[in-house]
């Protein structure tokens, strides 16, 4: 049986970027203090996910590399604008709103091939919360409204919870010995004799 490769994320990139999200929302929802472990914990997803995307992209598995990478290069932009943004003052509500909102196309672009081919209610529930937390934190940038950043942090922890499923997925396969484990033998025994 192949491996379906548009579904098989890698599971490191995942886990990076559902903690940078539960962090997110602890940050709005629990402890408004927690900044310093939110913009560390976008550095770490960051770095995971460009990684683990690029890896994804080189073993054929284009969909969720896309996705992944997508995402943490865009964290990667966020921590430099959360850091040295601040130091040049080029961080302004107008500025983060911009940055956030902006990314909603994307979202949507991505997105697109996880309904129109019946991906799971995981990938999609992390497309559509992704989407809220995106649109509710870029306004909330403009508003400060209150009930805007409850909903942007609720839509981060479902997010987080929609990708930790995935990563629990692909765990649980390599756990129960099924195909994730088993593709690099498959690799050797596909190659052509020189």
């Amino acid at each position: 049986m192949a491996q379906d490769k548009s579904v098989n994320p890698g599971i490191f990139p995942l886990l990076l970027f559902g903690y940078s999200l539960a962090v997110l929302g602890a940050k709005l929802l629990i402890v408004p203090d927690a900044a310093g472990a939110l913009v560390f914990a976008i550095f770490i997803a960051a770095v995971g996910e460009s990684i683990g995307g690029l890896w994804e992209i080189s073993q054929g598995k284009t969909y969720i590399g896309s996705v992944v990478a997508t995402f943490g290069i865009w964290l990667f932009g966020l921590f430099m604008l959360e850091t040295v943004g601040h130091v040049l003052h080029l961080v302004t509500p107008q500025a983060m709103a911009t940055y956030f909102l902006a990314l909603l196309i994307p979202i949507v672009l991505l997105g697109y091939p996880a309904f129109k081919n019946q991906m799971g209610w995981q990938i999609q529930g992390a497309f559509i919360s992704l989407f809220l937390l995106v649109l509710f934190a870029g306004i909330n940038f403009i508003l400060s409204n209150a009930t805007l950043n409850i909903a942007a942090g609720a839509s981060a922890w479902l997010s987080a919870l929609c990708i930790w499923w995935l990563a629990a997925e692909d765990i649980s396969k390599i756990s129960m010995g099924t195909e994730i484990e088993k593709t690099p033998s498959k690799m050797v025994d596909t190659q052509q004799p020189e």
